[in-house]
């Protein structure tokens, strides 16, 4: 069993790598909030919904941990995420997200994410 909150965030990131619908809901609890920008959903349910749709997507996300800071049961991560389209194109965006850890499962998460409007604009034909 994970003691580490980071292993948590860890698993997380590789799950969500894999697109392991399964693994990434497993490591929510059920009471959870994810919240972005643009979203907020609350319950394991719902964000299992979120993420089955965004794995269904044909623009693939992969995230990699570029630091993280440990205080108590909350994880602050840098993270990169590089957004491929099916042609192979890609594009590299900053996020910062703040994980807090209950019982070894993903409890509250809130991603800021940098503006990626304009590669958006370029999958229009």
């Amino acid at each position: 069993m994970m003691t580490d909150p980071l292993e948590a965030v860890e698993a997380h990131l590789a799950a969500f790598n894999a697109r392991n619908l399964e693994a990434v809901s497993a490591g929510f609890c059920d009471d959870a909030v994810f919240a972005t920008g643009d979203d907020l959903i609350i319950g394991r349910r719902g964000i299992s919904a979120f993420f089955a749709e965004a794995f269904a997507q044909p623009l693939r996300a992969e995230l990699r941990l570029l630091r993280s800071v440990t205080d108590g049961d909350t994880v602050a991560c840098e993270v990169a995420e590089r957004l491929t389209l099916d042609d192979g194109r890609s594009h590299e965006l900053a996020l910062a997200a703040f994980y807090t850890v209950r019982d070894a499962a993903l409890a509250r998460v809130k991603v800021y994410r940098e503006d990626g409007s304009a590669f958006a604009a370029s999958q229009d034909p």
